[in-house]
């Protein structure tokens, strides 16, 4: 099976102007929640800023003077969206960047765009076809998600985990799948650095380090595997992306550890191959009938 490519490729995000038909409502706040209003707004008003400064990130003194806000007030609302993983700021004293917490958020609403959904048949195809079992994870902070698992059919079951676990990423084959095969390699090092993924690998009796070395052995092969993720069972996965080849989910298939050697692993991969082909084209029709839909409204 040829390696899955890692590739470049900026994208200019154009906003649509609003029409009456999209407005919606707007809750009219009492008197004394007026103040949480206005904090939300302008920590939107922030992160909006952020955004549209891409990969460059944006210094302090220019959010203040593009929110026009005073500098005690940005000082405060940025010091609490830091403190809360919203945005990052490259070492410590540099530019501001979104921060991993809403990159994770942004993954886990592949779900409500029917990324399960999508992927619900070809994950029961392949583990039909494979006898093993199949997850479906979603990144979320520092912690990947699993969606859903199909359970195969042969004898001895690799059930490791269970639909709706949170587990650190880099800890299983789906976490790592998840990491190592983001675009921009300084967003993976961000994702490393965050207190609370290390914190949990510690707990977990994994380390910074060990991730590191499975993230580049994943990079180098083309697929995240992991011989003994609990004793005598492993597991292998591939990174599910978007048009622009950022993953926004990781599939995986977990077997007892002899079932993952070659040659049946080379047949495994090519089978896993195949199933992430089917579910990225289903997410590109889906996500091209939400545009013509939205378009028409």
């Amino acid at each position: 099976m040829d390696r899955r490519l890692v590739w470049k490729e900026h994208v200019s995000m154009r906003k649509r102007p609003a029409t009456a038909s999209s407005t919606r409502a707007v809750r009219v706040f009492a008197p004394n929640e007026r103040g949480l209003e206005q904090s939300f707004g302008r920590a939107a008003a922030i992160l909006d800023h952020i955004a549209a400064a891409g990969d460059g990130g944006m210094r302090f003194v220019e959010i203040v003077r593009q929110t026009g806000y005073s500098q005690t007030t940005v000082h405060r609302m940025m010091t609490a969206l830091a403190a809360h993983g919203y945005i990052e700021q490259e070492g410590g004293k540099g530019a501001y960047f979104l921060g991993t917490r809403l990159f994770g958020w942004s993954s886990s609403a592949a779900s409500r765009f029917g990324l399960g959904d999508v992927a619900r048949l070809a994950m029961e195809s392949l583990s039909e076809l494979t006898g093993d079992t199949v997850y479906l994870s979603v990144r979320s902070g520092h912690l990947a998600v699993c969606l859903s698992r199909v359970v195969g059919s042969y004898p001895i079951k690799a059930l490791a985990v269970e639909p709706g676990a949170r587990i650190p990423l880099g800890l299983n084959a789906g976490g790592i799948a998840l990491l190592a095969f983001i675009v921009e390699t300084p967003h993976i090092e961000r994702l490393l650095t965050m207190p609370e993924l290390v914190e949990s690998l510690a707990a977990s009796g994994c380390s910074i380090d060990v991730v590191r070395d499975r993230i580049r052995a994943a990079r180098h092969r083309g697929y995240a595997l992991i011989a003994d993720f609990v004793p005598g069972a492993g597991g292998v996965a591939l990174p599910i992306c978007n048009p622009q080849g950022e993953p926004v989910g990781s599939l995986s298939l977990a077997a007892i550890s002899s079932r993952l050697k070659e040659p049946r692993l080379r047949m495994v991969l090519e089978k896993m191959a195949d199933a992430v082909r089917e579910i990225e084209a289903r997410l590109r029709e889906t996500s091209a009938h939400q545009d013509g839909t939205a378009a028409r409204r």
